[in-house]
């Protein structure tokens, strides 16, 4: 009997220390979020989109990289290869070996943020105390930018006549996000945009925020 006992205490010992148990993940992020590096390589497309390639079509064409320097540089350059090779243009290693040398150069390519809102700011009370009243927003918008001015020049590599020298192209793309009463997170701009075209995802994307207040109660 007192055997029996032992064991059912065992058992009852070992089933709660499996429910007292606690295991936990390890989250990591990436140094730069994927939604800052799409602001930049969505309005680095957008700016190349700008440049008529057409004049340089089918030329052996030796790229000049010293004169770009930005963040994402390789994205810029991998991007000019794709539009060189889809107007049949062969890429060559060196200039000498080239019909056209094309440059590239860049006068900002980067990301901004702006925050908006309407309620009651933050309150510290007075010193000593380092409480402060916590920021209350009715409505909010948080909108991150993606800038990028390219300059692309292509010349003749005999009589170096300019080819293609259209000036800069300028381009933006955008991310805001809304907030109304708590009630949001609703994404929209041109990057939510691209990823609900990209990969079909279209929760909390491209929902305007006036629709937030007109959903009803069991969807909120």
């Amino acid at each position: 009997m007192h055997a029996h006992r032992c064991a059912v205490a065992l058992s009852v010992s070992y089933v709660l220390a499996f429910q007292c148990g606690c295991m936990t993940m390890k989250e990591s992020d990436t140094a730069r979020t994927g939604i800052e590096q799409l602001l930049i390589s969505s309005a680095t497309d957008r700016a190349l989109d700008k440049i008529d390639f057409a004049p340089i079509a089918r030329a052996k064409v030796y790229l000049e990289t010293k004169y770009l320097d930005c963040v994402d540089k390789n994205y810029v350059l991998v991007s000019l290869h794709q539009r060189l090779l889809a107007h049949g243009c062969a890429l060559v290693e060196k200039a000498e070996e080239a019909d056209v040398v094309l440059e590239v150069g860049s006068g900002g390519v980067g990301t901004d943020r702006t925050e908006w809102f309407v309620g009651i700011p933050e309150i510290p009370l007075p010193p000593p105390s380092p409480i402060a009243i916590p920021k209350l927003a009715f409505f909010s918008r948080t909108r991150a930018m993606g800038t990028a001015k390219l300059n692309v020049i292509a010349y003749d590599v005999k009589n170096k006549q300019p080819v293609i020298n259209t000036g800069y192209a300028l381009a933006r793309s955008d991310h805001k996000n809304w907030n109304v009463m708590g009630m949001g997170g609703v994404q929209t701009g041109s990057v939510p945009q691209e990823l609900a075209t990209a990969t079909g995802e279209t929760e909390s994307l491209m929902v305007r925020p006036s629709a937030i207040a007109r959903r009803p109660t069991s969807m909120r």
